[in-house]
């Protein structure tokens, strides 16, 4: 046990150390540095994601987490550039088979055994063909953050959508606490004051893609059910709840520094800025 809390507080470490590299400038980024951040990072967190999961037992396996782990960062960084140029419900859906085979990968399978969607607080998994003895065709995962984070948006909106795959609010107003936002994120929620331009939902959704980029390479839920292999394939099982450590490390360690200096903000303005995509 004490291993793994060390290796988690490795993992977060090394978060740390990757974004504090990050350009601090939404002027001095460039799509290279955006690209080769998201292949380089992804490829490194799925093996380390692996190796805490102890799924990484080879030189072969080091080989494998790097690969996928890379196209999986591609996957993400196209799906955001997707999103930037409109293509929202292609980029989500490009977003969720990226974090798929991340899991996969990480978890010591086929990197197509699972392909997984994300809606709101809940993470479905349903097994391919390529899944070596399932425990359930279609596997439920939810996310206590998410959860709260639901409620919280319903809060400050009122309006639920569902919109380019994405489970998001319509605000009327900017909330008290930031009169001047016209859209926010909170985990898997994008909200949009209600009348903005399509530009700004881009933005938000872009944001959605992050989180669940850092949900796929967090270790395991922290609570999981699982049955003796022995027992048949059922149709649909709960497999236990997630926390995207990763997800709450960031917002704890970068909410501080200047809004034009966080390093989502710099991505998703990057790709989503009126300037580049209209």
């Amino acid at each position: 046990m004490k291993l793994k809390m060390l290796n988690v507080f490795v993992l977060l470490v090394f978060l740390w150390g990757v974004v504090a590299v990050f350009p601090t400038r939404m002027n001095a980024v460039s799509e290279n540095t955006i690209r080769t951040y998201n292949i380089a990072g992804q490829a490194v967190f799925t093996l380390l994601k692996g190796i805490i999961q102890g799924k990484v037992k080879s030189f072969k396996d080091v080989g494998k987490s790097l690969l996928y782990g890379s196209l999986s960062g591609f996957g993400f960084y196209e799906s955001k550039k997707m999103i930037g140029n409109g293509h929202i419900t292609a980029g989500v859906m490009l977003a969720n088979l990226s974090a798929s085979i991340s899991e996969n990968v990480s978890h010591g399978d086929h990197p197509l055994s699972y392909l997984g969607y994300t809606v709101g607080p809940l993470r479905f998994r349903v097994a391919t063909p390529f899944a070596k003895k399932p425990q359930a065709i279609i596997n439920i995962a939810t996310s206590p953050k998410d959860v709260a984070f639901f409620f919280i948006s319903l809060k400050n909106s009122g309006k639920i959508l569902f919109r380019n795959g994405l489970l998001a609010f319509e605000a009327q107003e900017a909330t008290i606490e930031n009169k001047n936002a016209r859209g926010w994120t909170l985990g898997m929620y994008p909200t949009v004051v209600r009348d903005m331009p399509e530009h700004v939902f881009r933005h938000e959704a872009i944001h959605v893609v992050q989180d669940l980029q850092m949900m796929s390479i967090c270790p395991a839920p922290f609570l999981y059910f699982q049955h003796d292999n022995d027992e048949k394939t059922s149709l649909l099982r709960f497999t236990g709840f997630k926390l995207n450590l990763l997800s709450i490390a960031n917002n704890l360690t970068f909410n501080n520094q200047s809004y034009n200096k966080q390093w989502y903000e710099i991505e998703s303005y990057f790709f989503a800025s009126p300037k580049i995509t209209e």
